[in-house]
């Protein structure tokens, strides 16, 4: 069974049989997955910041 949950602009793939969470935009850019649903703050932070750096 999968999940998808919506976090603001942020979309988030959780797989049941898996603990990794892939997220993506809602634009479907990829942002990057999370080896455990714990670590979704700093993938998301850490996005952010490589955005803010680039401009974008």
């Amino acid at each position: 069974m999968a999940v998808i949950e919506r976090y603001g602009s942020y979309v988030c793939y959780f797989d049941a049989d898996t603990t990794g969470v892939e997220v993506f935009i809602e634009g479907g850019t990829w942002v990057g997955a999370a080896p455990d649903p714990n670590d979704l703050g700093a993938l998301l932070e850490a996005f952010e910041h490589r955005q803010a750096a680039s401009g974008e």
